[in-house]
């Protein structure tokens, strides 16, 4: 346990290395509080009254409205506002990319679609042409077989009369 009385009782050095009796009062600046309160922390250092703890001011209170005046306020809304549209446009990119992927990947399936159709009716147009090329050609060697064959018949009751 600390006894306050005693540390008060005795001399204790003042500004200067000037001793200071009880009841007599000197200036003293910051320097001089900290040594004292070092000096008795020393004499007693179970007893940790006599430190004064030093008050630590968070000076930096960007985006609160306590202790800040009205111009910080607005600079934190504008900064706030521009975060929040800056992260809409970002979301509003990835859906658009999203939507172009999924329509770019229907249309590869309708161009696919579209294509094999188009090869089947290109075949169906390509054995219908050759269908009608070879009746034409078998038409053609059967007209030119009929007309071989009624020549010669036409040349043979030539010869008979």
């Amino acid at each position: 346990m600390c006894s306050r009385s005693s540390a008060h009782d005795r001399e204790a050095p003042g500004p200067e290395g000037v001793e200071v009796k009880r009841g007599e009062y000197k200036k003293m600046g910051l320097y001089d509080f900290v040594r004292r309160d070092i000096e008795r922390f020393h004499a007693h250092p179970e007893c940790l009254g006599y430190l004064a703890f030093a008050f630590s001011l968070n000076l930096s209170t960007t985006g609160s409205a306590a202790g800040v005046g009205s111009g910080d306020f607005h600079i934190y809304r504008g900064i706030r506002r521009r975060e929040y549209a800056r992260l809409e446009a970002i979301e509003q990119s990835a859906e658009e990319e999203r939507l172009n992927q999924e329509f770019q990947e229907r249309q590869r399936q309708l161009d696919a679609l579209a294509e094999a159709k188009t090869a089947r009716r290109r075949m169906k147009r390509q054995k219908k042409k050759l269908k009608r090329l070879n009746k034409r050609t078998q038409l053609k060697t059967t007209d030119s077989n009929e007309k071989v064959e009624s020549g010669s018949d036409s040349e043979d009751s030539q010869h008979a009369d």
